[in-house]
């Protein structure tokens, strides 16, 4: 077993070596960022068509300054920018329906300079805005922070927050501390900065192609903690500020947000946001300030309880962005969504990059398994084209549940070491084959070796063996040694290879394996390479043809001015252990074992009973029902201790009825005729015996008895005879 053992070593330190190259490479693509953009690309392809019916839930508003309404307001505020009189009346209207929280997504940093104001004095307008906000507790304004390089405003970074205002907007986060990446702000004006309610941090990043697809929900400046502008309608109306920071979650008022490795939340964006104009707000809201109440473009009160997000989306106004559902959208898209999601429950829950390691392991140690234990190359093309098949639909599915699973690396896994393993198989297992075509040829057929060739790592190498029931058989030429003494040596090479090609085409025709040539003598056996469940039928099927066919070869032989021959045939059914025997260099596929034995001495004993073929009763029993089988005698063979009974199978497969019937009568007669010997009833005996149409067995048993008749057998005799010759 050394042999196979180094090469089972070196086969599985190719694997390894395949797996951990797979995994090295995948890795290196997946910072290069190429298999990041094949997911991003799958990723929003789907999320599209999934979401793309899907709405806003009703507890979420959006409502947009859009073409129509810069149409609108110009014929009485002028070009825009609008006076924030403006955003102090959208929130009157608001207020006025009843909706939980105003948000606008929109940064009021400067104020309102007028002609003839005094220094430091705010405008009527910014003054509204603030007393609006200060009135209502839901009002949100927007803040940001941002990551200026030092090189380019050195005297701009890393300035201190207003006094009170960590106090005032700052969260208590508990858990794992955020990372400190910005160094500048920008708040609105210090007035309307105190009567704000609540502050939301407005920034959102593209990914590297330029998508926008994720939200930072948590802002640290300086050790304070500020909710993103998505995340700050959950703490309007609540006193409950705190908020707990851990692996790919954060948790607040109750709620677990999912979050990717970098502690943001991977937007679930909507296919319908069913937003409003501020242009048909606006018409409400003069028809309100009329007295009037009926027939209102939009009724205040469809915001009743609901979160309003107010932005642009005006083209002139530069808040359009890619999202991963639509290259053309509002900016404040995003923050509706990822607010709605939250609140919800709608989140996506992306893969945690240990899980997609995990899976690209997996992908790969999967392909390596196929390739180097599924046997047909079809099958293998199958199962390799079915994995991506089924991960796809797998994905898909998981995406559905808002689960985000990566389909590209592990993929990328599964062919890279596909492709390697495969590469190495060509270069190896080709030799290996056409090794084992070439042994293989000699022992079986065509097509056996065809079927055998799929499964050839079983006998590649010296030293793999095993156990198996198989049917053996032995094929002698009698008299083989007076007819190679009378003829020369090239026509005794020409009867060997007449009689041995004749009777190897039956030997194949019969699925069997030529082991060997012995001199005179052919050893085949039944059962392997290819296991067969009847081999015993299939060996005594060509033992009945080889026999047929000696007709042939004999005139043949006469043809060629040879004498005819005659053989004997031995089959025994039993456990081998089969195998390669031999080195590298020279192998015997063949069997051995006590079974063997046996069918060799059952060869031998032909000529004592006269009869061309002698099978045990191992392989009689376990022929198809209804095969005729004469009863020979009952033998205990040189060598073995234990008897056994001996038969002479009578029927071709192809002959008719009657001759069955006949076949039948004669195996019953025998049984009879053996039955009344072991029972010494010795008349009985010779008369059925010399009903036999078997003359040799005929002689045999009269002369046996006549023995007995002068000297009667032991008192334990059975009938059992001893065979003193191999």
């Amino acid at each position: 077993m050394a042999l196979l053992s180094r090469e089972h070593s070196k086969r599985l330190r190719i694997q390894l070596l395949i797996l951990v190259g797979t995994i090295l490479l995948v890795y290196s693509l997946d910072q290069t960022g190429w298999t990041t953009r094949l997911e991003n690309t799958i990723f929003d392809g789907r999320l599209t068509e999934q979401r793309q019916d899907v709405r806003l839930p009703e507890q979420v508003k959006v409502v947009l300054i859009d073409e129509s309404s810069l149409a609108y307001m110009a014929d009485s505020l002028g070009q825009f920018p609008w006076p924030r009189t403006v955003y102090a009346e959208l929130i009157e209207f608001f207020e006025m329906g009843g909706a939980r929280a105003v948000l606008f997504d929109i940064l009021f940093s400067e104020p309102v300079r007028e002609a003839g104001a005094v220094d430091g004095q705010l405008s009527p307008h910014d003054q509204r805005l603030i007393a609006q906000t200060g009135a209502f507790g839901g009002t949100v304004h927007a803040a940001l922070l941002n990551k200026i390089s030092a090189d380019v405003a050195v005297d701009s970074i890393d300035h201190a927050l207003p006094a009170g205002f960590s106090e005032q907007f700052g969260l208590t986060l508990t858990g794992d501390p955020l990372e400190d990446d910005v160094n500048s702000f920008v708040l609105p004006i210090p007035d309307l900065t105190a009567a704000s309610p609540h502050l939301g941090v407005v920034g959102i990043d593209p990914d590297n192609d330029g998508i926008y697809r994720r939200i930072k929900l948590l802002w640290e400046y300086q050790g304070a903690v500020f909710p993103a502008f998505s995340l700050a309608p959950a703490f309007v109306g609540s006193a409950d500020r705190d908020v707990v920071s851990r692996p790919n979650q954060l948790g607040l008022n109750g709620k677990t947000i999912a979050t990717d490795d970098a502690g943001k939340l991977l937007v679930n964006f909507y296919g319908d946001y069913q937003a409003y104009s501020v242009a048909r707000i606006f018409q409400s809201y003069n028809i309100l300030q009329s007295g009037e109440f009926d027939n209102l473009p939009i009724d205040p009160f469809d915001f009743d309880g609901a979160v309003v997000f107010i932005g642009a989306s005006a083209i002139g106004l530069d808040d359009i962005k890619a999202f991963s559902n639509d290259p053309k959208a509002p900016g404040v898209y995003a923050h509706a969504a990822a607010y709605a999601n939250i609140l919800t429950g709608d989140v996506l829950t992306p893969m945690r990059h240990r899980v997609t390691l995990a899976w690209v392991i997996g992908m790969a140690l999967l392909a390596i398994i196929i390739a180097f234990n599924v046997p047909k190359f079809t099958i293998k093309i199958g199962i390799l084209l079915s994995i991506p098949l089924l991960w796809w639909w797998w994905t898909g599915y998981r995406l559905q549940h808002n689960v985000v699973t990566n389909f590209s690396l592990p993929m990328a896994s599964l062919f890279l070491s596909w492709g390697w393993s495969f590469t190495y198989l060509s270069f190896t297992e080709g030799a290996s084959k056409r090794r084992v075509k070439r042994m293989l040829s000699q022992y079986v057929s065509e097509e056996m070796m065809n079927e055998v060739l799929a499964h050839s790592d079983d006998i590649l190498h010296a030293g793999v063996g095993r156990t198996e029931t198989l049917s053996i058989l032995f094929c002698d030429v009698r008299g083989f040694t007076n007819i190679s003494e009378t003829l020369p040596a090239e026509d005794v090479v020409k009867l060997l290879n007449c009689h041995f090609s004749a009777m190897s085409d039956v030997i194949f025709h019969h699925q069997g394996t030529l082991d060997k040539f012995i001199g005179d003598a052919i050893m085949a056996f039944w059962g392997a390479p290819i296991a067969v469940a009847n081999h015993a039928d299939l060996s005594v099927s060509a033992a009945l043809e080889m026999i047929s066919q000696l007709q042939v070869v004999n005139q043949e032989l006469t043809e060629l001015g040879l004498p005819s021959i005659s053989i004997g045939i031995g089959i025994n059914t039993g456990e081998v252990i089969l195998g390669n025997i031999g080195s590298d260099r020279k192998l015997d596929y063949t069997v051995i074992g006590d079974a063997v034995n046996v069918a060799s001495r059952l060869e031998g004993i032909t000529k004592t009973y006269g009869v061309p073929i002698v099978i045990s009763d191992a392989t009689r029993m376990a022929l198809s029902p209804g095969r005729p089988c004469l009863l020979l005698d009952r033998v205990r063979v040189k060598g073995k201790t234990q008897p056994s009974s001996i038969y002479y199978p009578l029927l071709l497969d192809d002959q008719d009825e009657s001759s069955a019937s006949a076949a039948h009568a004669m195996v019953e007669l025998a049984e009879r005729a053996f039955d009344c010997y072991q029972q010494q009833q010795w008349d009985e005996a010779v008369e059925l015996y010399k009903k036999l149409p078997l003359r040799s067995l005929q002689t045999l048993f009269l002369a046996r008895i006549d023995e007995f008749r002068l000297q009667a057998p032991p008192p334990d005799w059975d009938g059992t005879y001893t065979l003193t010759t191999k």
